[in-house]
């Protein structure tokens, strides 16, 4: 993905805007190659690097919740001790006084950060990144081992590698089947348009016994807008980029989603629609990203019936989902460990890791090796039966670039289109979104 960049004059109190408003959101297995990709079962790489042994403690960044603290322990930490005792890991969570632009201004920037291709940007502004290609080289990280588009989503536009990516989001549409049989309704299926799965909500939409069920929650336009490529603020020229054909789209799509009767939410765009799914167990279909490791275990022991199929597609775009999403690890540019740094990324994209992430915990591998695929959720029982192959049936197109400032506007997006559900023409909806994002960002920057 190209990273947008930084305007000049920036100031800090810009990006801890930006970053207020964030969250909310696979070499061949039997090969033997080791965590390099270069070398033969456990041994050392040919040629490898010789690399300070003094015992060192890496901080690392978690910037959002795809993986927790422990995850980096039993995915990344236990396999860098084996083969780099020395190395130590720590994890570091985003909170009150421990955002990553409080922890640049404290002079206690961390040594990786963990984070998605899309905020790229507001790394970027604070001068984190730089190129991990003579790094990567260095250790001998074959990146041609991992799958191309997911390694274009952590370049800059020039071509620099600011990333390397651990693992891709997919999406799928999930549903409750408990809900259709309940009222004799066919369940869904693979290679759905919205035009179809709107058709289908209609049939399961509705209040049975005082409680309401519903038949179809996107989340957000946010997330309808990803298979389009849209975003809310244009990176090169830094002004609002609502008002166009693709965000009339979605905004007609979302109002006819959820004028369905019985459909519309208490609150639109809240962000709770994975929770209305797994907790209240009263949303039929939820078309979102990757939930088999995020929460889907524990619905299912409360009685969640569920499985699902491939995500909806537009009419125009068959066969895509969002556009690629991506979680990558960066070498923080201030770090004094760059070479360790390296080294638990050599270990992050080893065959074993990379494998152990799919089985164990079904994260999708940002390595091209076809076993990855194949073994996804394979160590999870609860997965066993579900149609998991549907998510393969679609693509990701490459991630559009994102400004540093594209969340901190979403709210302003937001309340046009509620402003557009309760009446207001589309239009004019779209010019107001327009406006009020290009004056927000006009105040950002005399800040």
């Amino acid at each position: 993905m190209s990273v947008s960049k930084a305007a000049a004059g920036l100031s800090i109190l810009a990006v801890f805007t930006a970053l207020a408003g964030c969250g909310g959101v696979q070499t061949d297995a039997g090969s033997g190659s080791g965590p390099g990709g270069t070398s033969s079962g456990n041994n050392a790489p040919v040629n490898a690097p010789v690399i300070d042994a003094s015992p060192i403690t890496l901080k690392v960044y978690l910037s959002n919740s795809s993986l927790t603290a422990q995850d980096l322990n039993t995915l990344i930490a236990e396999p860098l001790k084996k083969k780099f005792p020395q190395i130590s890991v720590e994890a570091i969570m985003p909170g009150k006084g421990t955002t990553i632009a409080e922890l640049v201004v404290a002079g206690q920037p961390p040594d990786i950060i963990y984070t998605n291709n899309l905020d790229f940007g507001t790394y970027k502004t604070l001068d984190l990144l730089e190129d991990m290609t003579p790094l990567m080289k260095k250790h001998q990280v074959d990146l041609d081992r991992f799958d191309p588009e997911l390694l274009a989503s952590a370049r800059s536009d020039k071509g620099e590698l600011y990333g390397l990516p651990f693992f891709a989001h997919f999406s799928a549409l999930y549903y409750n089947k408990n809900i259709f049989d309940k009222f004799g309704v066919p369940y869904p299926k693979d290679g759905m348009t919205w035009e179809d799965t709107i058709e289908l909500a209609k049939k399961v939409s509705r209040l049975d016994n005082g409680v309401e069920y519903r038949g179809l929650d996107p989340d957000t336009i946010a997330r309808m807008a990803m298979p389009l490529g849209l975003t809310f603020v244009d990176p090169k020229t830094s002004r609002a980029s609502v008002n166009t054909d693709g965000w009339r789209t979605v905004f007609t799509l979302g109002k006819e989603i959820w004028n369905i009767p019985h459909n519309r939410p208490e609150k639109l765009n809240s962000f709770q629609a994975r929770n209305w799914f797994m907790k209240d167990q009263t949303i039929a279909m939820l078309p979102y990203n990757n939930l088999l490791n995020i929460g889907l275990e524990e619905a299912t022991k409360l009685g969640l019936n569920w499985d699902l199929v491939q995500y909806p597609s537009y009419k125009e775009k068959p066969n895509l989902y969002n556009h690629v999403d991506s979680q990558n690890f960066v070498i923080a540019k201030t770090s004094k460990y760059k070479d360790q740094a390296a080294q638990l990324l050599s270990i992050m994209s080893s065959d074993e890791v990379q494998m152990k992430s799919a089985r164990a915990t079904a994260r999708l591998s940002s390595l091209k090796n076809p076993e990855m695929k194949k073994a996804l959720g394979a160590d999870m029982p609860f997965l066993q039966g579900k149609n998991l192959q549907s998510i393969f049936k679609s693509s990701s197109p490459p991630a559009p670039e994102y400004s540093q400032f594209n969340t901190s506007v979403r709210d302003l997006v937001f309340k046009s289109f509620e402003e557009y559900m309760n009446g207001k023409d589309l239009n004019t909806a779209l010019r107001e979104a327009e406006a009020n994002v290009n004056k927000r960002l006009d105040a950002n920057a005399k800040k």
